[in-house]
């Protein structure tokens, strides 16, 4: 028998990925606080316990979300060309746009209304943003810095570039994405706003 986590965060980190795990067979819709419980062994009051109910496992989950997308966009700049390259740029933007077809319920839960009534708590939005838009600032910021790419501001940048990987994903995720090659289309959109600002 798996002995129970020993910690209060480890404890908590168990039931956010049990959760996660209900999310993705089940959709936010098998997000019910009885049945995340018996499935970390215990009741109801286990989830108040550890997150304060219901909003506070969605501000976990959400938290958690983020912390996969940044996750994979860090992968995939991993093997990316050094630092002031504009393909940075593009692969962070494949980076997202990996997460949200690999995790397309967390995409539904950080970006949609998977939770009715669900809003995540300022602090965890800023600390999710500075995690994976801040990446792309960064990207901008080395580009911007290497004279590869030309911008009045690095943010308006790696906001036109997160912008265009957001549009891309959630179409993608949402099956209205029409087109015969979406790997290819996708390639040509990302690389729109990094072209836009190329040195000439």
């Amino acid at each position: 028998m798996t002995e129970p986590p020993a910690t209060l965060e480890d404890r908590r980190r168990h039931v956010v990925e049990i959760a996660a795990q209900v999310l993705a067979t089940d959709g936010p819709h098998g997000l019910s606080l009885r049945r995340i419980a018996t499935l970390a062994g215990g009741s109801t009051q286990l989830v108040y316990t550890l997150f304060g109910g219901k909003p506070g496992l969605g501000d976990a989950l959400y938290a958690e979300g983020f912390r996969r997308l940044a996750a994979s966009m860090s992968t995939a700049v991993d093997v990316a060309p050094p630092p002031g390259d504009p393909e940075r740029l593009l692969a962070l933007g494949r980076g997202y746009r990996a997460f949200a077809l690999a995790e397309p319920a967390f995409f539904s839960v950080m970006f949609g209304r998977a939770i009715p009534g669900f809003t995540p708590a300022r602090p965890t939005r800023a600390a999710g943003r500075a995690a994976t838009f801040g990446q792309v600032v960064t990207a901008a910021r080395e580009c911007l810095a290497a004279g590869t790419l030309v911008a009045d501001d690095a943010e308006e940048l790696a906001r036109a570039c997160w912008v265009t990987a957001h549009g891309l994903a959630a179409l993608e995720v949402s099956g209205l994405l029409a087109v015969d090659d979406v790997d290819a289309f996708a390639d040509v959109v990302l690389r729109a706003p990094v072209e836009a600002h190329r040195a000439r």
